[in-house]
C-alpha cells in the first residue's frame, strides 16, 4: 500500500451541479491532506468517480464510466479506485460485484471519508455490515450540512467568474416516480451563516454570478427556526459586490409573493424564476403526488402579472403512468398557452422502488418518447417567439469567453449549461459584464453588438418587458 505523499488523485463528476459542489468539496479536503490534483485519470495514483443514480440512464452512465475507467487498474497504472456518490447511497455493495476492482465505496453523506479512502488508511478498521462480514463502505456521516458559521474549502471547477451554492440537501416532496428522498434523505437546510461566509468568499474571489441550488430550493429553512429561501436571499444580498444571484429549483408550492418581492428588490437578482411544474394535467400531477401546488398556468399568469420582464425555465414529464391523451393534448395546450422561456421534457423513466413503478397503465417507452417530441417540436416555435420579442433590446451580459462559434455570454434569463447563450460580435474578456444591443435571435440562442464593457449598470438588465 502506498504511503508517501503527495499522492496524485483524479476526479470524475457525474450527474447534477449539487454533485458537482460535492465533488468540489471532496476536493478540498483532499487537498488540505497533502493530494495533488492532477486533470488527467492516466496521470493519477488514485482514481475518485463521484456518481449519480437519479434515473436508470444515470445508473447505466455511472457503471459504464466506472468500467472503463476500472481498466485503468486492471493495467497496473493505478493503485486505488474510490467510488462514491448517489449510486453508492442507492446499491450499495452490489456495485462491487459488477466492478471488483473497486477498493472502497464512500457514500454521499460522508464526503470528509473520502480522504481516508483514497489514501488507504481506512484499512484495518472498515466498518461491518448486519451479517458481521468486512464491507468495503466507509460511513462516518460527514456532510456539507455540518459547518455553521464556517464552510467547507473547495476547490472550484467552474470558470473563475461563476459558482454554484447548495443551500440544502435531500428532498422531502415524495414524487411517485423519483428515489431523491430515499437516495438522499429528507431536505435539510444548511446554516444560513455558512451560507453568508461562503458568499463573502465567493465574492471576494472575483465570482460575478453566483446560482443557489438544491433538489428544492423554496423548501429552504423550512426544518430551521424563522428561516426561509426570501430571508436567506435578502441575507446574501447584504454581502457588497457586483454580482448576480441566481436561484433554480423552486417547486410550484412554494413560489409565494415573498419570494416574488425578493426577486425584485435588488436589481443584482436575475429576473429568472426555475420552477419545474412536470405536467399540466391536474389528474396526472395528483397521482405522481404533485397535486398540493396551484395549477401551472396560474403560477405563470402570477408570476408574469408581478415580474413581466422574468424568465420562465421549466421541466415537464411525457409517459407518466396512466397519462391518457386528453391528458398530454392539455399538457400540449400549457407549452402553447404559457410562453415559456426555457422547456426541458423527458419521457417518464420506471425507476424500480417507485410508486410509480408498480402503477397501472403504464405508458409504452415508445409513446412516451414520441410525445416528448411533439412537446419539444411546440416548443420550438414558442422559444423562437420569445427570444424575438428582444431584438433591438439592449441588454446586461456576462461574457463567459470562447467556444467554437466564438465569443458569447449569457444575460439574466439565461442559467449556466443549461439555457441558450448571447453570440458577441468582438472578443471580451471572461467574467465581464458588457452592455450588449441584441441584433438577431434563432430558435435557441441571441446575437448582440458590444456596446460598452463594464457598464455603471452592469448588474442590472435593462432589457424591458418580457412579458
Amino acid at each position: 500500500m502506498r504511503t508517501a505523499y503527495p499522492m496524485k488523485i483524479s476526479v470524475v463528476s457525474l450527474g447534477c451541479n449539487k454533485n458537482l459542489v460535492d465533488t468540489e468539496v471532496m476536493l478540498g479536503f483532499l487537498h488540505k491532506a497533502g493530494c495533488i490534483v492532477v486533470e488527467e485519470p492516466e496521470e493519477a495514483d488514485c482514481l475518485l468517480i463521484n456518481t449519480c443514480s437519479f434515473l436508470t440512464e444515470a445508473v447505466e452512465e455511472s457503471l459504464d464510466r466506472i468500467v472503463e475507467l476500472a481498466q485503468l487498474k486492471r493495467e497496473g497504472g493505478l493503485e486505488r479506485l474510490v467510488v462514491t456518490g448517489c449510486l453508492v447511497s442507492r446499491y450499495g455493495d452490489e456495485i462491487l460485484k459488477e466492478v471488483p476492482e473497486i477498493d472502497v465505496l464512500v457514500p454521499h453523506k460522508d464526503l470528509e471519508s473520502v480522504v481516508r479512502a483514497v489514501t488507504g488508511q481506512h484499512a484495518g478498521r472498515r466498518t461491518k455490515d448486519t451479517e458481521g462480514e468486512e464491507s468495503k463502505v466507509l460511513n462516518s456521516q460527514s456532510s456539507i450540512l455540518d459547518s455553521e458559521s464556517a464552510f467547507p474549502f473547495r476547490i472550484r471547477s467552474d470558470p473563475p467568474h461563476r459558482a454554484y451554492l447548495k443551500i440544502g440537501e435531500g428532498c422531502s416532496n415524495w414524487c411517485a416516480y423519483c428515489l431523491i428522498p430515499s437516495i438522499r434523505g429528507e431536505f435539510a437546510s444548511r446554516p444560513s451563516s455558512s451560507l453568508v461566509s461562503e458568499m463573502k468568499y465567493l465574492v471576494g474571489q472575483g465570482v460575478r454570478e453566483i446560482t443557489l441550488v438544491a433538489q428544492d430550493s423554496g423548501r429552504y429553512g423550512q426544518d430551521l427556526e424563522d428561516d426561509s429561501l426570501p430571508s436567506l436571499v435578502r441575507s446574501l444580498l447584504s454581502v457588497p459586490g457586483d454580482y448576480w444571484l441566481r436561484v433554480l429549483y423552486v417547486h410550484p408550492s412554494r413560489v409565494s409573493d415573498e419570494l416574488l418581492d425578493v426577486i425584485v428588490s435588488d436589481p443584482r437578482i436575475c429576473r429568472y424564476l426555475d420552477v419545474p411544474f412536470q405536467h399540466a394535467s391536474n389528474s396526472v400531477l395528483e397521482r405522481m403526488g404533485r397535486g398540493d401546488a396551484p395549477a401551472p398556468m396560474d403560477i405563470v399568469r402570477r408570476v408574469r402579472h408581478a415580474i413581466p420582464d422574468l424568465f420562465i425555465r421549466t421541466t415537464l414529464m411525457t409517459g407518466f403512468p396512466g397519462e391518457t391523451e386528453e391528458d398530454f393534448n392539455e399538457l400540449l395546450h400549457f407549452v402553447q398557452e404559457a410562453g415559456i422561456d426555457h422547456l426541458g421534457v423527458f419521457p417518464y423513466s420506471l425507476e424500480d422502488g417507485t410508486p410509480a413503478a408498480g402503477m397501472k397503465d403504464q405508458v409504452t417507452p415508445d409513446i412516451a418518447r414520441f410525445r416528448t417530441s411533439e412537446l419539444m417540436e411546440e416548443q420550438v416555435g414558442v422559444s423562437a417567439q420569445r427570444l424575438g420579442r428582444l431584438v433591438g433590446k439592449e441588454l446586461v451580459v456576462l461574457a463567459e469567453g470562447f467556444d467554437e462559434k466564438g465569443p458569447f455570454g449569457r444575460h439574466q434569463g439565461q442559467a449556466p449549461e443549461v439555457d441558450g447563450v448571447v453570440r458577441l460580435d468582438e472578443d471580451v474578456e471572461a467574467g465581464s459584464f458588457v452592455r450588449v444591443r441584441i441584433t438577431d435571435s434563432d430558435v435557441y440562442d441571441l446575437k448582440g453588438e458590444v456596446l460598452d464593457q463594464e457598464p455603471e449598470s452592469r448588474s442590472q438588465n435593462p432589457g424591458g418587458e418580457n412579458g
